[in-house]
């Protein structure tokens, strides 16, 4: 009954009073249905997952029930040697009872193979051949993975070596080939590793067990005439793989065998073969990006590389010419592919490898590669420089370095004719390689205007095309930058005695120099224009960093121009990298560069914080000054340097101007003790010793000399304090033959009271660089090289001839010395320095010694004698000469130049003075150019010789030499004043306006006694 009748017959309308949803949309609708559709097929795969696991589960439980039914029968059994049925019933119990996951049931295996080494049913029966390397594997995977007992493991190992060894005809043959498919060489690497050094005997079975397959497979015929496929090259590719990979990765593997074994595994030991494998891995790993395509690759084990070395080396005089090139490359490939730490440190592998390692860079073997590179030269040449260059990329760089120098003056000398006796290499590299090569004429193409092809360029040299060409350019570079450090200036150019029989000492010739240049200044240029921070980029083909190429190329292009310096043999306009349009531009963004970089550190970031690329990258063009600024004409760059020092006064806010300067510091100063009183006056000050000075002299009875200084007594000061701190007689310098000056080497000059005074010079000439103002003082090359920093360290024993001649010719004559050095010069690696009297022996190397100068090692003692003449004696004093020139001016400025530019614009230019320039660039005050008096002065000047005319200099500029770009240049312009009708008074000067005050004079001759008498008077100010 229903007791909500209401007496109506229609059904009660449902009322909602939430909120009604809009109609579903065409896309919810397709989501919905969708989803639905996922849902079921999760489910179904989870069905399915279900009923996989259900599957497997018993599918194990069944087999774990088998593998237990089969372990009790096997165990059941008592005589399984019985007969033949037997034995194979036996045996597959044995494997089936075997999980193939584990190694529960190894025991019963190892059982089986005891009872196996006592059969001699091993026929060739269908059963036999299926189940004896069922049981191998088994073997095998245990002795891998370490599992058995060492009962078990030797049961394991006899019989696989017995499989091995013996001769089971096409039995041994499956077995093999099955053992090699389930990594039979790991199994016995594994194996012998764990065996004690006492186990002699297991050890040679298990090295005989190695060397089976080699021994085995190239007997049995080719199975082609069955129609088959040959398995041949097949097996000799799995062999090869696993004997490189699992036996001569085994540390100190030869040492670990008994001697007669060593014998055996080295006469049986395919080197060729081996050799091809390795090169085959070496194309799965990228030497340029250091990364291998090929996971576990083992030619990145430092072991592999020791073990072969013994094995090899022995065999490269009898190899023929794809043998040894295939050698060489398969070296190059382990050298590069091995981290430089293993080359290094002895830990990073062991004792014993690192002694097989070193056999790599041994004098016999090295020169064994030599000999026999020399009878394949064309198919074994480049793999010869291509390994060379690794060598000096692996190994550290002293034993690099004796490399070069063996390979210059050791192994090529020794198998280069009488008329080419030295740097045969070097000419052979560039004729035969270098010259003609692709990427010599890559890097060659453009001519002027470089900075628009430096991107060009380096995009180009950076194919992989060039690879193959890299090494020889680089090698080149390497050996020719060490020919030059021992070669001397006259040894460098050629002969001028048309009857001279003595073959050139250079190897390369001027024309061919003059076009290696250019191709070095391409490419120094291109590389330094273009360097970035971030990228860590590498030569083709070599482990090189591109920026280590840079500063080869960039360090052998410096030691070329210091000689053309010297002696001119490149055209000037060569060097030069910029249109002459451009050359202002380029001197503009070089000031904005600098700024930034000021700016940079002003902010924050401390000059160590910013690493070298980093500078290099946000200056360019700075850096190009810095490494390479020959490329850039002189006058520019003097022009910038000069930049530098008005930025650098505006920077600090110090005033100029001549008579109205902001802190000036006041000097009284004695003019008999010049040099004592600018020390005690004016050392303290420091780097404000940029500021303005006001020196007053004092006469010798105390009373202030006349004169207010403008600038000019300050320069007499500055000339007459240079004047006295370089004699000699203090003992602080000395001189050459040429009467240049240099530190003085003895003891006394090391003393702390002097390394001051050394301080002081230093300011002393900085603040000549600052002001523009010229010395008189000349300095000998080598010490003018050292202004120059790293740079300058490119010519050594060139730079040893300024130091001491006697010295640099019996070097000269010891390099080219073709007798035995040793007996002949009875030399060792020592100096004896003289002192007061006393002699005392110095090494050069530790244990110099008792180490004694041979034909091998003369040109490293060449290199050691030269830097401990030319550094290592006076590196004190250097050391703070240099502290006292860079308070002063900032080291990267003098390194704009090269030797010679220094001496220019510390001394101005040993060029005859020109009187017509002079004359040019004159002004007058009293005086007309056409004046009678102003003839006659002109005319005396004429007959004046040079050392005369640079004493009149002296006396009106207070320097004796001329400007370095003309008189033009000299501020204020030269000036005659008229002084005085008076005609007995002599001529006076202002040197701090460069103003001559000059008499009328009635004659020539007048004019010409009285300017003698005045220049040669050599008064102060008082005479004016």
């Amino acid at each position: 009954m229903d007791f909500h009748f209401t007496g109506s017959s229609r059904p009660a309308r449902t009322i909602n009073l939430g909120r009604q949803g809009p109609p579903a949309s065409v896309s919810d609708i397709a989501a919905r249905a969708r989803s639905a559709r996922n849902d079921r097929h999760q489910q179904r795969r989870q069905a399915a997952a279900a009923t996989r696991i259900q599957s497997a589960y018993r599918a194990y439980v069944v087999a774990r029930t088998w593998r237990q039914t089969w372990a009790l029968e096997f165990d059941r059994i008592t005589s399984p040697l019985e007969n033949f049925d037997t034995w194979i019933h036996y045996t597959r119990l044995a494997v089936f009872c075997q999980s193939p996951k584990t190694l529960d049931q190894a025991s019963r295996l190892a059982t089986w193979s005891r009872l196996a080494l006592q059969t001699d049913m091993w026929i060739e029966h269908d059963s036999w051949l299926v189940l004896l390397p069922m049981a191998l594997r088994v073997a095998i995977r245990a002795l891998i993975l370490g599992v058995p007992s060492p009962e078990d493991a030797q049961a394991f190992f006899a019989l696989i070596a017995h499989v091995l060894t013996g001769r089971h005809g096409i039995v041994q043959y499956i077995a093999t080939r099955r053992m090699l498919e389930d990594r039979l060489l790991l199994a016995l690497r594994s194996f012998f590793i764990t065996l004690p050094k006492t186990a002699r005997q297991d050890r040679a079975l298990c090295v005989d067990a190695m060397l089976a397959p080699m021994r085995l497979f190239p007997a049995l015929p080719s199975t082609k005439n069955q129609g088959t496929t040959d398995e041949r090259p097949l097996f000799e590719t799995q062999f090869l793989s696993q004997f490189t990979n699992d036996v001569l990765t085994i540390p100190n593997l030869l040492q670990g065998m008994p001697i007669e074994s060593v014998t055996k595994f080295s006469a049986s030991f395919p080197v060729d073969d081996v050799m091809e494998h390795i090169c085959v891995l070496g194309a799965y790993y990228d030497v340029t990006t250091g990364k291998s395509t090929l996971p576990s690759n083992p030619i990145h084990c430092p072991y592999l590389l020791a073990n072969l070395l013994p094995l090899a080396t022995a065999r490269v005089k009898t190899m023929s010419g794809p043998q040894l090139s295939r050698y060489l490359t398969a070296m190059t490939i382990l050298l590069n592919a091995n981290d430089r730490s293993v080359f290094a440190d002895r830990s990073a592998t062991n004792a014993r490898a690192f002694s097989q390692l070193s056999l790599m860079v041994s004098y016999n073997h090295l020169q064994s590669l030599f000999i026999a590179s020399k009878k394949y030269a064309t198919s074994s040449r480049p793999a010869l420089f291509s390994f060379l260059v690794a060598v000096t990329q692996a190994w550290p760089a002293h034993v690099a370095d004796n490399i070069l120098l063996s390979t210059l003056y050791g192994f090529e000398s020794r198998l280069a004719t009488s008329s080419a006796p030295l740097g045969a290499l070097v000419r052979e590299l560039w004729r035969g390689w270098v010259r003609s090569s692709s990427l010599a004429r890559a890097i060659s193409a453009p001519s002027l205007s470089m900075s628009f092809h430096a991107d060009d360029i380096r995009r180009e040299i950076l194919r992989s095309d060039y690879a193959s060409e890299w090494p020889l350019f680089l090698l080149l570079c390497m050996l020719y930058g060490r020919c030059l450090l021992t070669l001397g200036d006259d040894e460098f150019y050629p002969t001028l005695l048309p009857s001279s029989s003595d073959p050139p000492k250079n190897p390369l010739t001027m024309d061919e120099l003059v076009e290696l240049c250019r191709i070095l200044r391409n490419l120094a240029f291109a590389l330094i224009w273009t360097e970035e921070p971030e990228f860590d980029e590498h030569v083709p083909g070599t482990r090189m960093p591109l920026g280590e190429a840079q500063k080869i190329a960039t360090h052998l292009l410096r030691q070329l121009h210091s000689r053309d310096a010297r002696r001119p043999f490149v055209p000037p306009e060569q060097w030069h990298i910029l249109y002459r349009q451009d050359l202002a531009s380029f001197a503009k963004a070089v000031l904005l560069e600098d700024q930034d970089l000021h700016s940079t550190r002003k902010n924050g970031a401390a000059p160590n914080y910013l690493t070298d690329r980093t500078r290099a990258f946000m200056s360019p063009r700075l850096n190009v000054l810095e490494q390479i600024p020959f490329v850039i004409p002189f006058k520019v760059r003097v022009d910038i340097f000069r930049q530098f020092v008005r930025t650098d006064v505006e920077r600090l806010g110090i005033s100029r101007s001549l008579f109205f300067r902001s802190q000036k510091h006041r000097a009284t100063i004695r003019r008999d003790h010049i040099a004592e009183d600018g020390m005690t006056q004016l050392y303290a000050l420091g780097p404000r010793l940029k500021e303005p000075l006001e020196i007053v002299f004092v006469d010798k009875w105390g009373q202030p000399e006349a004169g207010i200084d403008g600038g000019g007594v300050f320069k007499e000061f500055l000339t007459s304090i240079v004047h006295e701190v370089f004699d000699t007689d203090r003992g602080l310098w000395c001189t050459n033959h040429r009467h240049e000056l240099y530190p003085s080497p003895y003891k006394y000059a090391q003393e702390e009271e002097q390394l001051v005074w050394y301080t002081f010079i230093g300011r002393i000439l900085g603040k000549a660089l600052y002001e523009g103002i010229l010395v008189d003082v000349k300095f000998a090359g080598f010490f003018l090289n050292k202004w120059l920093g790293h740079q300058g360290y490119v010519d050594e024993v060139a730079s040893l001839e300024s130091l001491d001649k006697d010295l640099y010719r019996g070097l000269i004559a010891l390099k080219n010395y073709t007798g035995d050095v040793e007996n002949d010069f009875a030399l060792n690696f020592t100096v004896t320095k003289e002192e007061y009297g006393q002699q005392t022996v110095v090494e050069l190397i530790p244990g110099g010694a008792d180490i004694p100068v041979t034909r091998e090692n003369r040109l490293s003692y060449i290199y050691h004698m030269t830097r401990y003449r030319l550094s290592v004696q006076i590196e004190p004093q250097c050391r703070a000469f240099f502290a006292g020139l860079s308070d002063l001016i900032e080291p990267r400025w003098i390194k704009m130049l090269d030797r010679e530019e220094l001496r220019i614009l510390l001394c101005g230019t040993e060029s005859p003075i020109d009187l017509e320039d002079l004359r040019r660039n004159t002004v007058y005050g009293g005086y007309h150019e056409k004046d009678l008096a102003v003839q006659y002065f002109w005319e005396a000047l004429s007959m004046l010789d040079q050392a005369s005319l640079k004493a009149f200099l002296r006396f009106v500029t207070s320097s004796p030499n001329p400007p370095l770009m003309g008189f033009s240049e000299l501020n204020p312009k030269f000036a005659i004043r008229h002084s005085s009708d008076d005609t007995t008074r002599l001529p006076t000067a202002s040197t701090c306006v460069n103003l001559l005050k000059l008499p009328a004079y009635s004659s020539r001759e007048q004019c010409l006694e009285k300017l003698r008498y005045a220049i040669h008077a050599g008064a102060g100010f008082d005479l004016s």
